[in-house]
C-alpha cells in the first residue's frame, strides 16, 4: 500500500530531496545496458561525419547521456521510472503531448556542436520518442527498444505523434 507524502519519514523525504539534487554523474535514469543498446540503434539512424563506426557509437553514448540528463531534469523520476513497467503508463494522448513538448524544449536547450544540426534533431527525437513511447500503457523500454528499427524519425516537429503510436 502506498503512503502519502505526509507519511514519509525524514529519511525517506531526504532521499527524495537528494535524488532531486543529485550531482551530475547521478543524474541519469537509463542503465548502462540501455544506453549502449540505444547508441547502437541510434547509429543505424544517423551518421557522424569523418568518424568510424566505433567512434560514432562512443559519441552517441555521450549524446544519449546528455538527453538522459535532460529528461532527468525535466521529468519527475517517478514518471521516468514507468518506462520499465508494462502494467502502468500514460495514455496515447498524453504521450503525444509530452513528446512534442519535450523534443521542442530539448532542441532549444541541448546543443551538440560535433553533430550536424539535422543529426542532433534526429538523436533528440529518437531518444525522447522511445522513452515516452515506453511510458505508454502496456509497453516498456525493453520492448520499445527491440522494435526501434521499425520507428521512423519524422522530419517535422508536427509529425512527432508517430513516435509514440
Amino acid at each position: 500500500m502506498s503512503r502519502t507524502v505526509a507519511e514519509l519519514t525524514t529519511k525517506e523525504f531526504l532521499a527524495l530531496f537528494n535524488e532531486f539534487h543529485a550531482e551530475a554523474p547521478k543524474r541519469s535514469k537509463m542503465t548502462e545496458e540501455e544506453i549502449k543498446d540505444l547508441a547502437v540503434r541510434l547509429n543505424e539512424k544517423i551518421n557522424v561525419p569523418f568518424i568510424d563506426e566505433t567512434g560514432e557509437e562512443q559519441i552517441l553514448v555521450k549524446v544519449i547521456f546528455k538527453i538522459d540528463t535532460f529528461l532527468y531534469d525535466h521529468l519527475p523520476n517517478e514518471f521516468y521510472d514507468i518506462i520499465r513497467s508494462s502494467d502502468r503508463g500514460i495514455s496515447n494522448k498524453e504521450a503525444k503531448r509530452l513528446v512534442r513538448r519535450l523534443t521542442k524544449l530539448a532542441n532549444d536547450k541541448i546543443d551538440i556542436p560535433y553533430l550536424p544540426e539535422a543529426a542532433e534533431r534526429i538523436a533528440i527525437k529518437f531518444v525522447i520518442g522511445l522513452v515516452i513511447r515506453a511510458a505508454r500503457e502496456k509497453l516498456n523500454f525493453k520492448e520499445v527498444r527491440e522494435h526501434s528499427a521499425e520507428i521512423s524519425v519524422p522530419d517535422s516537429d508536427e509529425d512527432m505523434d508517430i513516435m509514440v503510436e
